[in-house]
């Protein structure tokens, strides 16, 4: 099936729908929230009723009577959403039976004006059986040929009431439907004209009996996104919509084939009957099923096969299908195979009464599609939902004590569902099977008490944060293995429910195979049954999801129990077409031998072909006692013996000490970006928190998630600890309740290792310095040795070993201390680990440092290189001076020698020189620690030391991009750097030849802004920290793209100057002042991560700007670009329209158009004038400990907006 077409009409068909319905509601006098005005409410006369000026029949008020009532009970949402679930429900399946055969039309048109067969039929004296009292009101309305949608609605009640199927599928309709049949159902476009006409749905889709189960999740898929977004624990009603999902059919089949169909081939060993051929989803094992394993039967009709969460039915169809066919083979007639499976083999449960009603209509159906004397409806599958109705209480005293409490649980079945336990004597559960037949809740009871030989479900998902009080107070009561996770508490409920030797299969989150919370029910699983396959899939079996696994478990214990495994997956985060996940099993399971390389795969690809350097994806005969000698027992069948044995030696918990950190609370008002501060009061160099009290300073280094880097740690982010983090510790949140968790604390400050909690990628460990806090988000570990084995942790904590392992322990996007301490460590420190690792932190830190958002940043990169010879570009020169010390000499030195003239391009090329040794040194150094930990750890069969270009995490703004082997570089990056360094040093940031930061606090001393001598130039700082970004004839001298030119002059040489201008274009792909103007301050909040340094003061369509650096910003800064800025621009713009009106009778085309943009642009600055004289005047202090998001805000809209 296309479920992107299905997709589009159900949500098509919802929302039209819907609209039609609320219409109604409100023509028939209900307001938005179910209210109703007195003068709109019926009356009931002798033999009729009196509406809105209208004689109506007098079954008109007791249906809208019945209306007002559900609608006050539920309100008018939940209302007009069940209307509109049923109308839909009933017209889909009413045109199902049409295609399939089985009824005649009914909705189809039987004119031009869009006149429903049912109605023509009726005019010609044709009716469905009907009461006497509708026939009237139909005849009554038959008389008036404008009201075909009334005509419409009351036979479609009859029918939908007389038709055998959907009236034991569905039930009877509430009277008060036919008043909410859409006023628009038949017009064009409307409902009924896509139904009839649709291109959505094919006559071969509606021929298969899961059409109508596919159509419901996509029905409901908007309620489902509208329930996620609240967040939160979901109420009962909304856990249909929050757990609805339909599998793919193959792994159905899947699931269905190795559960069914394997317990009848272990009971029939030499069967060669044709219908084995369908099962191409078979798993054929190693070896057949010992005879002390094999669940037998005497008779088909004994083996009992159910799904206890069936949604719409479409696992149960395909154990119908299977069933059917050994029925068949084995001499039964259509009808006793048919009979047989609704009766004696197959169970279904769902909690939504709706899905519930769909799975008897699509087994109905496909009966009918085999036997069409089952189109009476005579007999019906064994599909149940929740009971409205309790047990009746025995009378016999100790019986009742137990149908009490079964009543009792049963009150919450509505967020229960299968999962409830009934704990009953069997005399208890003999006296409710006598009850089945009558009782719908001792026909659930009954169910939910079976032994079932074969279970195969897709079980809820609902994580443990979203299930309501009641579920989750069950859940931890009565299933601890698998309480983290719905999915995973019916997997614990289906090994209950299975019979010795009986087979479970289920699709779930592949969570459950690794995350430390769900280690019990592993445990259980491993030691007590017997995993006979599984499937390990990528994402997008389910759309965008997080992968899937499908696991078929024989409830046998064994301890040499072995099963095979597909690893049909390689990246967490790559999404396959599930039709593609289908090709790679389906290839796999005819050639076990078969390869993929999942690096190469696209969605766009036709087919899934075999290559000999792709990864493995059929792994036979894994004992599952394996998983036990790996800490927590993840499921790691893909472990090598080699890999399973690393664990004797001793584990990284042992020899450090993971820790989690600092939780502010609020992140908000505790942290800030380094930058936005006062350079002045961030506290450097402590070694513990003592050293915080009674200190000058409020903000201090905080390790915070951040990118993926390896080798060496950086910072980012300042957390408020001032005086030992006193606010911080005692902050309250919105709940009255203490929100901050400062946690570890003796740790912070201390060196380690660190590492990003959540990566998007890959696991980065970095080396930590002392001096830093570090929060939740980047974990670290501590360990009381020298500094040799924390660069051998480092070292091999960034090796393809330690990948290795992790993705054993934990294949996804979380990193937790767990997962670390579980590495196996064997300790083998030598100088030449310690080496490569210290170079790869300083190689690592020297790129971090080089860009300005490091606070040892010292100079722009390519100023840097001006006075760079060849030999300082060789390897072993690059790696001296990887120490800031070796940096900031280096800029000292350059200052002090004579100016020296050099053109952009070779500056590029050094840049590119220097950069590309020093990227691949790293690659060859990471490499070569691939091979000196796969050697200690004894892998070299199960890992190679290679390295992707990709991996090595320098030159991450933008700089490269790598292609295969080659490294690609962007140049107008490294020049888009230079220019905002540009900028920081005509602000004061920066100082030409001073290394590192220059003013970063506010109220700079006046040496501080004294003009200075560099390459024999004067260069003079903003006297106001204030330079415009306009147009070269704007009139102002120290505007952006006339400072550029001089910048460029004074540093690079008056001699080059034309040529580097004419270069930096060049590379841009711009003019400098199209740059400034338009890009500049985009690039620029992008490098601060939306924390601007540098605020742009900005008329509506830009025709003015301005940039003022935050750090030199004054209450009166408003005022100094108004007076000095804003209002000499303004005149400048009056000058240029009077000069060109003197001369109006004599402009050309162009110069026209000039005056019509200096109109625009004087109207858009005056605006702007005004605007910003309001702030001006009121002179607004800011305070850099607020950080720049509340500070941004007070200045309103003459602010360029963050966002």
């Amino acid at each position: 099936m296309d479920t992107n077409r299905l997709k589009k009409f159900a949500i098509e068909a919802r929302n039209i729908l819907k609209a039609g319905i609320a219409a109604k509601l409100t023509s028939l006098g209900f307001d938005s929230k179910g209210g109703v005005a007195e003068n709109l409410r019926p009356q009931l006369l002798q033999g009729g009723t009196l509406w809105n000026g209208r004689t109506l029949s007098e079954g008109f008020y007791h249906q809208w009577m019945r209306l007002y009532e559900e609608v006050q009970a539920k309100g008018v949402n939940e209302v007009y959403e069940q209307a509109a679930y049923t109308w839909f429900n009933r017209l889909v399946a009413i045109r199902i039976l049409q295609k399939n055969g089985l009824c005649e039309p009914v909705s189809t048109y039987a004119d031009s004006a869009h006149t429903p067969q049912i109605v023509n039929q009726a005019r010609q004296g044709l009716f469905p059986p009907m009461e006497e009292a509708s026939k009237r009101h139909l005849l009554e309305l038959l008389d008036d040929d404008t009201k075909v949608t009334e005509q419409f609605a009351v036979l479609l009640v009859a029918w939908c009431h007389a038709n055998p199927i959907l009236q034991r599928c569905f039930g009877t309709m509430e009277d008060y439907t036919e008043l909410l049949l859409p006023a628009n159902i038949l017009v064009e476009n409307g409902f009924i004209d896509l139904l009839n006409h649709t291109e959505f749905i094919t006559d071969e889709e509606f021929r298969s009996p899961e059409l109508i189960g596919w159509l419901y999740q996509f029905y409901i898929s908007e309620r489902k996104d509208e329930v996620f977004a609240k967040k939160g624990k979901f109420e009962a009603d909304e856990i249909p919509a929050a757990t609805q999902i339909f599998t793919p059919n193959w792994i159905v089949k899947y699931m269905v084939q190795n559960t069914v169909g394997r317990i009848y081939l272990d009971n029939n060993p030499y069967t060669t009957l044709a219908y084995k051929e369908k099962w191409q989803y078979l798993v054929e094992p190693a070896e057949p099923t010992p005879a002390k394993a094999i669940l037998h039967y005497n008779e088909l009709t004994d083996l009992k096969v159910a799904d206890l969460a069936c949604g719409s039915g479409h696992i149960l169809n395909e154990c119908f299908d299977l069933l059917y066919d050994l029925y068949i083979t084995e001499g039964y007639t259509r009808v006793e195979a048919i009979t047989h499976i609704f009766q004696d083999n197959l169970t279904g449960i769902d909690l939504d009464p709706r899905a519930q009603q769909l799975s008897l209509f699509a087994l109905t159906l496909k009966a009918c599609q085999r036997e069409h004397s089952f189109a009476d409806a005579h007999c019906l599958p064994r599909v149940l939902t929740m009971p409205k109705v309790p047990l009746p209480l025995p009378t016999d005293t100790r019986l009742a004590v137990e149908i009490d409490a079964a009543n009792i649980l049963l009150k919450d079945a509505d967020s229960l569902g299968s999962i409830m336990k009934f704990n009953l004597t069997p005399a208890a559960r003999e006296w409710v099977a006598s009850l089945v037949a009558e009782n719908e809740a001792a026909a659930l009871v009954v169910a939910l008490t079976e032994q079932y030989d074969a279970l195969v479900m897709n079980p809820p998902y609902m994580g443990g944060g979203n299930m309501n009080e009641v579920l989750s107070k069950y859940v931890k009561k009565n299933y601890e293995d698998g309480k983290g996770d719905l999915a995973t508490v019916f997997v614990e409920m289906m090994a209950q429910r299975t019979s010795t030797h009986g087979r479970y299969a289920f699709i779930i989150p592949p969570s459950w195979m690794f995350l430390s919370t769900f280690e019990g029910l592993r445990k259980s699983i491993i030691n007590n049954r017997t995993i006979d396959s599984l499937l390990h899939l990528s994402r997008g079996v389910f759309g965008a999801d997080f992968g899937a696994s499908s696991v078929v478990i024989s409830n046998t214990k064994s301890s040499d129990a072995c099963g095979i495994y597909f690893r049909l997956i390689e990246r967490t985060f790559q999404e396959f077409d599930q039709k593609h996940l289908q090709l790679l099993f389906e290839k796999t399971l005819l050639n076990h031998d078969f390869r993929y390389l999942f690096a190469d795969y696209s969605k766009d690809v036709e087919d899934v072909v075999y290559s000999e350097q792709g990864a493995k994806i059929y792994y036979p005969n894994v004992p599952q006692a394996n998983f036990e000698k790996i800490p927590e027992c993840p499921i790691g069948y893909w472990a090598t013996r080699n890999l399973v044995l690393t664990f004797k030696n001793k584990l990284i918990k042992d020899v450090a000490d993971p820790k989690a950190g600092l939780a502010t609370g609020d992140n908000n008002t505790f942290m800030r970006l380094w930058s936005e501060v006062d350079y002045h009061n961030i506290g450097k160099g402590c070694k513990t928190t003592e050293d915080t009290k009674n200190c000058s300073v409020k903000w201090f280094p905080c390790l915070s998630g951040g990118h993926a880097r390896k080798w060496s740690d950086y910072i980012e982010y300042v957390v408020d600890w001032e005086n030992d983090g006193y606010n911080l510790k005692r902050f309250i949140g919105k709940n009255g309740k203490l929100a901050s968790r400062p946690q570890n604390t003796r740790y912070y400050f201390k060196k380690g290792l660190t590492w990003n909690k959540i990566s998007s990628n890959t696991f980065s460990v970095r080396y930590k310095r002392t001096g830093s806090i570090f929060d939740d988000t980047s974990r670290c570990a501590f360990i009381e040795e020298d500094d040799k084995f924390i660069f051998y942790l480092v070292g091999l904590l960034c090796s393809n070993v330690s990948f290795g392992y992790l993705k054993l322990f934990n294949p996804t996007m979380s990193f937790t201390n767990g997962d670390i301490q579980r590495i196996p460590i064997i300790d083998k420190c030598s100088d030449i680990i310690d080496d490569l690792v210290k170079q790869n932190i300083a190689i690592s830190k020297l790129d971090w440092d080089s860009h300005e958002t490091s606070w040892d940043f010292q100079q722009n990169e390519l100023i840097s290189l001006i006075n760079f010879t060849e030999q300082d570009l060789t390897p072993e020169s690059l790696i001296a001076l990887c120490s800031t010390t070796a940096q900031s000499d280096a800029v000292r030195q350059q200052a002090d020698e004579s100016p020296r003239a050099i053109r952009m391009k070779d500056l590029i090329e050094r840049y590119h020189k220097k950069w590309y040794t020093l990227f691949m040194q790293l690659h060859a150094n990471e490499e070569e620690l691939n091979r000196q930990f796969i050697a200690i750890y004894g892998l070299q069969d199960e890992l190679t030391p290679d390295v992707s270009l990709n991996e090595i995490t320098i030159l991450q703004q933008g700089e490269v991009n790598t292609e295969g082997n080659s490294v690609k570089w962007h140049d107008e990056v490294i020049l888009k750097q230079l220019l905002s360094y540009a900028a920081g040093v005509w602000m004061g940031r920066y100082r030409l030849g001073k290394p590192g930061l220059h003013i970063a606090h506010p109220n700079p001393t006046a040496e501080e802004l004294a003009p200075y001598t560099y390459n024999g130039h004067t260069i003079e700082i903003d006297d106001d920290g204030i330079f415009p970004l306009m147009a070269a004839d704007s009139g102002f001298t120290d505007n952006a793209c006339l400072r550029t030119a001089q910048f460029v002059s004074d540093v690079f040489g008056a001699e080059y100057q034309v040529e580097n201008l004419n270069y930096i274009e060049h590379t841009l792909g711009k003019t400098i002042e199209q740059y400034w103007q338009k890009d500049f301050w985009k690039d620029h909040k992008k490098m601060y991560q939306n924390r601007p340094i540098y605020w742009l003061f900005a008329s509506k369509k830009g025709s003015f700007q301005c940039i003022a650096y935050l750090h030199r910003m004054t209450p009166y800064t408003p005022e100094r670009i108004r007076s000095k800025y804003l209002l000499p621009f303004i005149e400048t713009l009056g000058r240029k329209i009077a000069d060109l009106t003197t001369r109006a009778a004599d402009l050309s085309t162009a110069e026209r158009k000039k005056l019509d943009t200096l109109n625009k642009q004087l109207e858009e600055c005056r605006e702007y004038h005004d605007r910003l004289a309001v702030v001006a005047e009121q002179a607004i202090p800011l305070d850099l400990d607020d950080g720049v998001v509340v500070n941004y805000a007070k200045l309103g809209d003459v602010v360029s907006k963050l966002k």
